[in-house]
């Protein structure tokens, strides 16, 4: 499968519009876009290009290749490739879509041009997505698979319901699964009925296949917590179109859900959600069934970065400091910014001394990395305090945190001190 690192080619004779594409698909993707006017200029872009294409936007009827011959050259090279054209005509549009492309859109206006963006990018987004396919017929697991890889998503497949509720437990970050509904050792509905137990429609989408004309089944799939059903025998544009829209649901969600518990310029958790998790977990520690560790870290002399370098700088000094933290950081601590340049960090069983070390760790990393800019180098310091007590309150523990930090910002800074009685 190709990988992130590629570019998008755009060949299309019409000025206006591969300039709006090239300038859209730039920015809203963030990645380099190459275009040409004709099937030649294409030719020997491909062909001197050092750095491949994830994606070709294909005109259909060019000067020097007026009957699609760019669609075959593009998909002899594995270029994937959508097209583009003014032509209505059904039998053109199933003759290009039979060949093997993802998508022929017709061009007659300008919203077209917004779905062609953003079927990019969902294409683009999609190198980091994981699907599950769920079916025990090794031909339609295979189509099934195929469909799902030319839209570059990562598929894990399960040949029953067993197999694939084992997958989940180690694949945590799957957001879609197709499965069939007549399978052995577990059905669709069964499964679907187990997943629902740990996964929300708005976590994991689920697709039911069936190719019963009972629309019981459907309806029981629906039911079960199914996002949405598909009939066999489909139309392959019908799957891609149900799948796309079912990943965009998942994405939006998600974007909504992140908008309320992260911080808008770091990317970190924000103060709501520290206090919302961290109160379980403290609830937890309090029972004795986890060991929960408090931390609070200040960017020393941050407002003289401020007021020297000005606001933007600031910005980014907060942004280098979150992705240190980030990195160096375990896989399950929770990292959050509290506010201005402070930040919180709550840590299941981390006993003291290593607490000591994984805090000091962090604080020299800052140190060592100062913030690169093209003509400046700006020197960053934090100062740590911590604690292990479980007091009355997550409240109250994170205010000793901040204590020992007080002191460790009162004794000459870029230290950690835990907190003491």
């Amino acid at each position: 499968m190709p990988d992130k690192s590629k570019k998008i080619l755009v060949v299309d004779d019409n000025r206006a519009i591969n300039s709006m594409l090239v300038n859209s698909l730039e920015s809203e993707i963030g990645i380099e876009v190459v275009s040409a006017l004709t099937l030649a200029d294409a030719k020997i872009i491909v062909e001197q290009s050092s750095q491949s294409f994830f994606l070709a936007i294909l005109d259909l009827n060019l000067p020097d290749a007026p009957d699609g011959e760019i669609v075959d050259y593009m998909l002899a090279k594995q270029i994937p490739s959508i097209v583009l054209t003014a032509n209505t005509d059904n039998y053109i549009q199933n003759t290009v879509l039979n060949k093997g492309v993802i998508d022929f859109i017709n061009k007659t206006n300008l919203n077209e041009i917004q779905y062609i963006v953003d079927t990019a990018k969902r294409l683009y987004e999609n190198f980091d997505r994981k699907v599950l396919v769920v079916e025990d017929s090794d031909v339609s697991r295979m189509l099934l698979t195929t469909l799902l890889e030319k839209q570059n998503l990562n598929v894990f497949e399960a040949i029953n319901g067993v197999q694939a509720l084992k997958l989940l437990q180690t694949q945590k970050d799957i957001c879609l699964i197709v499965t069939d509904y007549n399978m052995p050792k577990m059905d669709g509905i069964e499964l679907i009925y187990n997943i629902r137990k740990d996964h929300s429609r708005d976590e994991i989408a689920v697709i039911g296949i069936s190719s019963t004309n009972d629309s019981v089944v459907s309806v029981k799939l629906l039911k079960s917590g199914a996002n949405d059903f598909i009939a066999r025998p489909f139309a392959h544009e019908e799957f891609n179109c149900r799948i796309n829209q079912n990943i965009d649901a998942i994405t939006n969600y998600k974007k909504l859900r992140d908008a309320t518990i992260k911080d808008y310029l770091t990317g970190l958790y924000n103060r709501k959600y520290i206090f919302e998790t961290g109160t379980k977990l403290f609830h937890n520690a309090k029972r004795k069934n986890i060991q929960l560790t408090s931390a609070m870290i200040d960017i020393d002399h941050f407002k003289k970065v401020n007021d020297t370098h000005g606001h933007h700088i600031g910005d980014l000094a907060l942004k280098h400091v979150s992705k240190i933290l980030s990195k160096e950081l375990r896989d399950g601590d929770i990292l959050s910014r509290m506010g201005g340049e402070e930040f919180c960090i709550l840590c299941i069983n981390l006993d003291t001394a290593s607490a000591e070390m994984v805090f000091n760790r962090a604080r020299q990393a800052i140190e060592d990395n100062p913030l690169q800019l093209e003509n400046l180098t700006i020197p960053i310091t934090i100062s740590i305090g911590y604690t292990s007590a479980i007091v009355d309150s997550l409240d109250q523990m994170i205010n000793n945190a901040d204590h020992a930090l007080y002191e460790a910002k009162n004794t000459g800074r870029n230290k950690v001190v835990a907190f003491t009685d």
